[in-house]
């Protein structure tokens, strides 16, 4: 009898343990589920194989984006159009009962390090989804057929799948076709032309461009929606500076650090705010001063200055 009851005091207990386990994750998953109303992104190896060039080199990458949108500091244009897409790729089944779909084909354009790759990584984390990032290293090739082979792989690629698709720098293969003096890059520019004509599928195809008025005319008409980005004004700055610096504990005079960067971009102040952590953290500081700000800021100023990069 005591060792009946001993065995159901052990399945008693076993049990109670499960209900318990499962209501912890039932609990883990609520929480994540209302953290950020986001599906955790898939991982890369539950994706097929990626398309290959014609000497076997990956035409992509793809990765789980880590922006999101707190992480960007855009004009509150482009910030509402952002949203905007962002919705209305949520509600795509609200859309279709209309007859109607969602901006798909995106052109970012401004000058570089303004932000555009990086709005393309939050889409991508705020959708729960993997971002697919074209390498023009491996598409562009200097046989005749080559290249136009390798946009077609990619764009049929990208529908075979739930992700955003990001071309950085498309003017490099979608300039003006008159101006062109390469036969091969003209015909690119035709096959991505029509590419993007037939593409069908409501998943977020993300272009940049650091030359919008490089690009082929026939280019813009191709897409749903053209975003502007600019460097950012001293407000915008501080902003940044406030989203850079948030790991540590800082005392900035909003006044003098925004001043002290104007004319940055956004990839130059967040490489500012690098230099002063590694210098608080290296000198035992308690706190980021302005003058850390200032400094870094000069400094890199002057060497882009002397690399020959000219600032606005």
């Amino acid at each position: 009898m005591d060792e009946e009851s001993s065995l159901t005091d052990a399945v008693r207990s076993a049990l109670h343990e499960r209900h318990q386990q499962a209501g912890n994750l039932a609990a883990q998953l609520e929480r994540a589920a209302a953290g950020r109303g986001r599906r955790r992104p898939l991982t890369v190896n539950t994706l097929a194989p990626v398309p290959l060039s014609d000497e076997e080199v990956p035409l992509v990458t793809v990765s789980e984006p880590s922006t999101s949108l707190d992480d960007l500091v855009l004009t509150a244009h482009t910030f509402a159009a952002v949203r905007e897409i962002l919705n209305e790729q949520r509600h795509r089944s609200r859309l279709a009962a209309y007859g109607l779909r969602p901006r798909s084909k995106l052109l970012l354009a401004g000058p570089s390090g303004t932000g555009k790759t990086r709005t393309a990584e939050a889409l991508a984390y705020s959708l729960g989804i993997p971002l697919v990032r074209v390498r023009l290293s491996a598409v562009i090739s200097s046989y005749l057929g080559q290249t136009a082979r390798h946009l077609e792989r990619i764009l049929e690629y990208s529908q075979t799948g739930n992700w955003v698709v990001s071309f950085d720098e498309i003017d490099m293969f979608a300039g003006e076709r008159e101006d062109a003096d390469h036969g091969e890059m003209r015909r690119v520019s035709t096959v991505l032309l029509q590419q993007l004509e037939e593409y069908n599928s409501d998943n977020l195809v993300i272009a940049t461009t650091n030359h919008g008025l490089s690009l082929d005319s026939a280019m813009w008409r191709r897409f749903d929606e053209v975003l502007v980005y600019r460097h950012p004004t001293q407000s915008q700055i501080f902003n940044l500076l406030e989203i850079k610096l948030r790991r540590f504990r800082h005392r900035i005079n909003r006044e003098q650090a925004s001043r002290a960067l104007v004319g940055m971009s956004h990839a130059e102040i967040e490489a500012v705010c690098l230099d002063a952590m590694r210098k608080s953290v290296l000198d035992g500081a308690k706190a980021i001063s302005t003058a850390d700000i200032v400094d870094s800021a000069v400094a890199r100023k002057r060497r882009y200055k002397e690399a020959g990069k000219s600032q606005g």
